[in-house]
C-alpha cells in the first residue's frame, strides 16, 4: 500500500505560481533499521532541479537533511534509513520536502509512525552464555560493589542503553530549549545570503560556522575548534542558507542543520 499526503504551505507569502508537491511513503509505520522510501512529484518546475528533504523526530528536532534530485518532469525518489541515535524515540516523525525557485515556494509534509526496537543477540549453543537486549529493562534501585554483586553481561548492556537514552534525552531537551533563545546577529545571515549568491567562498561562510561554535549555539567534539575553516561544505546547504536569509527557515532549524552537518562529520 502507498501512502500519500499533499500539503502546500506558504504562510504570509503569496506567489503567483506555486506548484503542488505530491509526497508518498511506501509504508505508514517503521521500526529501527527500516529503509523509508519516499517518492513524489513537483507539479511544475522553475529554474531549480532539486529540493531539500528534512526529517523531524517526535520532539520536532531535525534528524536528517539532504537534497532530492528532480527529474525533468518533476518526479523524485529517495530512500533514507531509520537508524542512529536520533531515531531513538517512539512516535510520529515528520518528513518535509521544500522546493524553492524564486518566485516559487512550495512545501509538503507527511507524518509516519516510528517504533524504536533493539536487536536481540542470536541464542548461542549450549554451554556458551549469550547476551540479549530488552526494550523495556528493569533497573535495580541499588547497585552493590562489583565484588559483592558482579554485573552480568545482560546488566551491563542494559545500563549502557539507559545511559545512551539519558544522554540523548538531555541533548534533545537542550535543543528544544534553544527554540526560544537562539538569537543570531544579522551579519551572519547576510554572509549566508552572499555565500548562496556566490559573492563569498566556502572559507568566508566557514566564519559563520566558527561564530556558531564560539557562541555555543552548536556543539562540537574536541577534534573541532572555532579556528577550523570548514571549506568542504555540501552545495545543498546553500539552499538552506538562502531560505533562512529570506525568513523561510527559522533560526532554530538553520542552527540544527549546521549541527547535523557537524554531528555526521559531513563538514569537519
Amino acid at each position: 500500500m502507498i501512502f500519500a499526503l499533499v500539503l502546500v504551505s506558504t504562510p504570509g507569502i503569496v506567489f503567483a505560481q506555486s506548484p503542488q508537491i505530491t509526497l508518498l511513503t511506501d509504508k505508514q509505520s517503521y521500526v529501527t533499521g527500516d529503509t523509508i522510501t519516499i517518492s513524489g512529484k513537483v507539479s511544475s518546475l522553475g529554474a531549480s532541479n532539486s529540493a531539500v528533504l528534512q526529517v523531524f523526530n517526535t520532539f520536532n528536532v531535525l534528524v536528517q537533511i539532504g537534497t532530492i534530485n528532480l527529474a525533468p518532469d518533476g518526479t523524485f525518489s529517495k530512500t533514507i534509513k531509520a537508524e542512529g541515535g536520533s531515531w531513538a524515540n517512539d512516535g510520529s516523525y515528520q518528513i518535509k520536502v521544500l522546493y524553492v525557485s524564486t518566485p516559487i515556494l512550495a512545501t509538503v509534509t507527511a507524518n509516519v509512525n516510528f517504533k524504536a526496537v533493539t536487536q536481540s543477540t542470536p541464542t548461542s549453543s549450549p554451554g556458551i552464555q549469550s547476551t540479549s537486549q530488552s526494550t523495556s529493562p528493569t533497573v535495580q534501585p541499588t547497585v552493590l560493589p562489583s565484588t559483592q554483586n558482579p554485573q552480568t553481561p545482560d546488566q551491563t548492556s542494559i545500563q549502557e542503553q539507559i545511559q545512551q537514552r539519558i544522554a540523548l534525552a538531555n541533548k534533545l531537551k537542550q535543543q528544544i530549549e534553544q527554540t526560544t533563545t537562539i538569537q543570531i546577529p544579522s551579519w551572519v545571515k547576510d554572509t549566508a545570503q552572499k555565500w548562496h549568491d556566490g559573492a563569498v567562498d566556502n572559507a568566508a561562510f566557514g566564519k559563520d560556522i566558527q561564530y556558531l561554535i564560539s557562541s555555543g549555539l552548536v556543539k562540537v567534539s574536541g577534534q573541532i575548534t572555532p579556528n577550523d575553516t570548514f571549506e568542504q561544505i555540501p552545495s545543498w546547504q546553500k539552499k538552506v542558507a538562502d531560505w533562512w536569509s529570506q525568513g523561510l527557515v527559522s533560526d532554530y532549524d538553520y542552527v540544527n542543520s549546521i549541527q547535523y552537518l557537524l554531528d555526521k562529520k559531513i563538514i569537519k
